[in-house]
């Protein structure tokens, strides 16, 4: 995986081919949210990521992301989707940094501070492990905000592994 300042493509790309190396991390300032970290990913064969899309790795090498949970791991995180990517394509996921709207799992019980791991089950959401409470799953991140009961989106501040 390499750091670079020059790349190919927008953090909006989504291309049928690698236009960057896959696997590589890339970091931005933004005005409002502070430093984000992202990384250059391919989606599964099953996978049509969104923004907000809960990704985890479905192959070793950490380069294939998948939102489907019978074809990954719960503790294979990779990050949260930041637009769209086809399945199979190619782009950019957001693995640190705040993230403005990640797919809870409605259940309406996301409080500030709760750490955010992948949901058990349901494809692409997040669910919430309290604050305070001991966590044995590889976590997405922590709650930024609680959620929002009407959309069923969270706030969070991403703290994903490479």
């Amino acid at each position: 995986m390499g750091y670079s300042n020059v790349w190919n493509t927008q953090l909006t790309s989504n291309t049928a081919d690698a236009q960057e190396d896959v696997g590589a991390i890339r970091f931005d300032q933004d005005p409002t949210y502070g430093r984000r970290k992202y990384k250059y990913v391919q989606a599964a064969a099953d996978t049509t990521v969104a923004n907000g899309t809960c990704l985890a790795y479905s192959d070793v090498y950490r380069r294939v992301v998948s939102n489907d949970r019978t074809d990954t791991y719960q503790s294979a995180v990779a990050g949260v989707g930041i637009g769209a990517i086809t399945a199979s394509y190619h782009g950019w996921i957001q693995i640190g940094g705040y993230h403005e709207a990640l797919i809870t799992d409605g259940g309406n019980d996301v409080a500030i501070s709760d750490h955010l791991i992948l949901h058990t089950t349901g494809d692409g959401q997040c669910d919430r492990v309290a604050a305070g409470t001991a966590i044995t799953y590889t976590a997405l991140g922590v709650a930024a905000a609680a959620d929002d009961d009407t959309t069923d989106l969270v706030a969070a501040y991403l703290n994903c592994p490479e």
